[in-house]
């Protein structure tokens, strides 16, 4: 009964939040590895999650969610996965983005469950150029003569050495930590072509804000914090009134392609609603959903980014000297679509709690066996694990248990069924399905509660493609597109190649760097085909909270 100890699990984490205990008051603050951008490009993203109250990260919530907003709306979203306060991500500007002044600013459940709460705290601006369009949004200002570009602020001992370099050369930048404290840091190297960053929020003028704050009023009881992951909601739809007062304590299943770690089940409440407690799910990917025993009856998301108000943004100063950069940033952004410069990133570790533990798992790869062409005749001939029996005059597959004490034996319940990771509730479809298709077979020996439900061992049909080919599910299917969080991901282009006609306006983006106390580091950086003036900068936060923000220049001829 591996999965009965989630609920216990799941309060422990609810404690802090519930009624007498100190509510966790969250604020979040992200790093962006530049202020400046043209639209289609790229924004490198870095999380900080906060609890104003002590000014430490907090490890609370385990999701963040990030709006970007135009002066009339929200324009762009993200969500960041969070460990320890810390998470790291991506978002691409739609290519359809007036110029203009936008702001973004991120949020948990948890923070923005407060009466009062300000999204502002720690909002950035971000100046985007399209360079392929002549729309602006209503606050650009064209200027006869360049703004004044906003000082850096300069906190804490992180120290950059700064450097030169040739062009199309590797260059190592040194840091050091001269302070008392360990610094988590982002750090980007960035092209200076003179285009100001627009004024807005460093992580100094955060831990600012943070200490002004005024005194916590009360928070909405009706949220639930994001203790584990991220709480995917979706309601009931396409049915009738009669068809709505059945739904309640249905079973309602999520689950995405793959091996099994994205499956969820919950029960339908009275108001034809659905939660499922995620331990956050990774990409842009579809989704299944699906009732159990439905008819008319399935389930459509519903969003989870709150829509938060923007407030003012400040208008773009636009001068018209900026024509030849403006020239070189579209360059290098469509360049670096074309020659998909993005998949020249680091995939950092990421959070997760597999579903199914690999060590009591039993593996077929079907291509050590004799093929057959029926799916029954597989579980007959060399599948011990798997047995047909009929029940209620309907074919289902039972998985074979095994206690503490390796007895085996089978249960009348019916097994979970995956295929590539999606519940077949159906098994007559699996006994139609082409054999052919599978690639291996995975069979775990043991009861798990999902839900409401008590399944009797799980077997998953994993196939060559892992995109359920050939199968045909049940009209109340519903496969949906989803944003799920974004993977840890620093742009270090550690895997150059030659032959790449190198514009790069950001060389290097890594969202989660540490020095201790004295401690030194040193980076490699590629640098690009053209020379300039590159900023090194470094913005982090020390153990009590504490901001740090460095910065250095990269001379490249």
């Amino acid at each position: 009964m591996k999965k009965i100890l989630f609920s216990l699990f799941f309060l422990i984490g609810f404690l802090p939040a519930l009624p007498g205990a100190e509510p966790l008051r969250e604020r979040v603050y992200i790093s962006t590895d530049k202020d400046v951008y043209v639209a289609g490009d790229a924004v490198w993203l870095s999380a900080w999650c906060l609890d104003a109250s002590s000014g430490r990260l907090s490890a609370f919530s385990k999701t963040a969610y990030v709006e970007v907003h135009s002066p009339t709306g929200m324009v762009q979203t993200a969500k960041i996965a969070l460990d320890g306060g810390r998470g790291a991500g991506r978002l691409t500007l739609p290519n359809s983005l007036p110029t203009g002044n936008y702001r973004l600013f991120a949020y948990t459940l948890q923070g923005a469950s407060e009466v009062g709460f300000d999204p502002l705290t720690g909002a950035r601006t971000l100046s985007v150029f399209n360079t392929l369009s002549s729309e602006r949004t209503e606050r650009v200002k064209v200027v006869a003569q360049a703004p004044q570009a906003p000082s850096f602020p300069v906190k804490g001992a992180l120290e950059i050495e700064g450097r030169q370099a040739a062009r199309n050369d590797t260059v190592r930048i040194a840091l050091t930590n001269r302070g008392a404290e360990p610094v988590s840091f982002s750090l980007s190297v960035r092209h200076d072509d003179g285009i100001p960053a627009p004024a807005g929020a460093h992580v100094a003028d955060f831990v600012s804000a943070l200490q002004a704050l005024p005194a916590a009023r009360a928070f909405d009881a009706g949220v639930i914090p994001e203790y584990e992951g991220e709480i995917i909601r979706a309601r009931v739809t396409g049915t009738d009134e009669r068809g709505r007062q059945s739904m309640p304590g249905k079973n309602a299943f999520l689950s995405a392609p793959g091996s099994g770690e994205n499956f969820y089940s919950e029960m339908i409440d009275d108001n034809g609603q659905v939660a499922f407690f995620t331990s956050n799910i990774y990409g842009d990917r579809e989704l299944f959903l699906e009732i159990e025993q439905s008819e008319s009856g399935h389930l459509e998301l519903v969003s989870p980014f709150l829509n938060l108000p923007a407030g003012e943004i400040a208008p773009l100063q636009l001068w018209s000297g900026w024509g030849p950069a403006l020239e070189q940033r579209s360059l290098s952004m469509q360049l670096e679509k074309n020659f998909n410069a993005d998949t020249l990133y680091t995939l950092l570790p990421a959070r997760t709690h597999p579903l199914f533990d690999e060590r009591t798992r039993t593996r077929y790869v079907l291509d050590d066996y004799t093929r057959f062409p029926l799916m029954e005749e597989l579980f007959i001939e060399f599948i011990a694990e798997i047995r047909a029996r009929t029940v209620d005059g309907r074919r289902a597959l039972q998985v074979r248990e095994r206690d503490k004490l390796n007895r085996y034996s089978f249960s009348a319940n019916n097994a979970l069924i995956l295929l590539d990771g999606i519940p077949v509730l159906d098994h007559e479809r699996i006994f139609g399905y082409d054999p052919l298709l599978v690639q291996y077979i995975d069979i775990y020996e043991s009861s798990f509660i999902f839900g409401s439900r008590i399944y009797s061992g799980v077997a998953n049909l994993v196939t060559y493609k892992g995109t359920l080919p050939s199968m045909q599910f049940a009209d109340n299917v519903r496969i949906v597109d989803f944003q799920g969080c974004s993977l840890p991901l620093a742009f270090t282009c550690s895997d150059f190649g030659s032959g790449y006609p190198d514009y790069r306006q950001t060389l290097y983006w890594h969202p989660a760097l540490t020095l201790g106390p004295g401690e030194s580091m040193v980076i490699t950086c590629k640098t690009p085909a053209y020379g300039g003036r590159f900023d090194v900068v470094a913005e982090g936060l020390t153990p009590d909270g504490a901001a740090v923000c460095s910065q250095a220049t990269l001379d490249v001829r």
